[in-house]
């Protein structure tokens, strides 16, 4: 099957909100309660709304890539930068991977890490580090960012869904 990475369009919306719920599912598991994990996922429209995905479109400190294997989509990553869309970890001269969603029928086939390269290389010059918040219970994710050179630098507690949650705070180079 084929696989391409481009630019997310609107037209991709309803894959986007499949795959951020179906990725949740699976890779949140047993992380959050059972009750408030099917509450989200269980309406895609809901949990990731179109609204939502339009200003992500439309924010010009923002990329929005989509894997498609197919015509389907099968994963996601955005990167963002700037004070008004990065989290405060982040260096002024920083760029933050805010989501990298797969299908969990497409892991460990190397789209992540495609995801990742073609965001990497589309971002403006001056950006000098990258950035990533993980779960500090979700080891996929967090061999993941490992794995394509994030070196851990700090952790710290978010409320999610009304949760306390641990998360450890990545960086690298671009």
């Amino acid at each position: 099957m084929d696989r391409t990475i481009r630019r997310a369009t609107a037209d991709d919306i309803s894959g986007i909100q499949r795959v951020v719920a179906n990725s949740w599912r699976d890779a949140y598991d047993g992380l959050i309660s059972e009750e408030q994990l099917v509450e989200l996922t269980d309406r895609p429209a809901e949990f990731y709304p179109e609204e939502r995905f339009q200003r992500k479109l439309n924010d010009e400190e923002l990329l929005f890539f989509v894997a498609l294997a197919g015509d389907e989509v099968a994963g996601l990553i955005n990167f963002c930068w700037g004070e008004d869309n990065t989290h405060e970890f982040v260096e002024s001269d920083g760029c933050q991977i805010r989501s990298l969603y797969l299908d969990p029928r497409f892991w460990r086939e190397g789209i992540g890490t495609s995801l990742f390269e073609t965001g990497r290389e589309a971002i403006p010059g001056e950006i000098d580090e990258l950035f990533v918040e993980v779960l500090s219970a979700n080891e996929r994710g967090r061999a993941f960012y490992e794995s394509i050179g994030f070196t851990q630098i700090d952790h710290r507690t978010v409320t999610l869904y009304g949760e306390p949650l641990e998360t450890q705070l990545y960086r690298r180079e671009t």
